[in-house]
């Protein structure tokens, strides 16, 4: 095994901090619960720019995620 397979890093979830390793997606960062209320559209991600992230968009060291919830109009 590589290096880079084991080398984790930091992401922040609703500033939480949380350790992964490297090459985990966006769903593995933000738990099963809330990637599936993602995939029923019932919330978002997003990072710290306000840019709505995909839940297989990869993680980076350092990087902040908000699960905000979708308000029904």
């Amino acid at each position: 095994m590589s290096m880079a397979t084991k080398q984790k890093i930091t992401v922040y979830v609703n500033d939480e901090p949380g350790r992964f390793f490297l090459g985990l997606r966006v769903r593995h960062a933000i738990g099963y619960q809330d990637a599936w209320r993602v995939a029923r559209r019932e919330a978002v991600v997003r990072d710290a720019e306000g840019n709505q992230l995909d839940l297989e968009g990869i993680l980076y060291d350092g990087e902040r995620l908000f699960v905000q919830p979708i308000t029904p109009a």
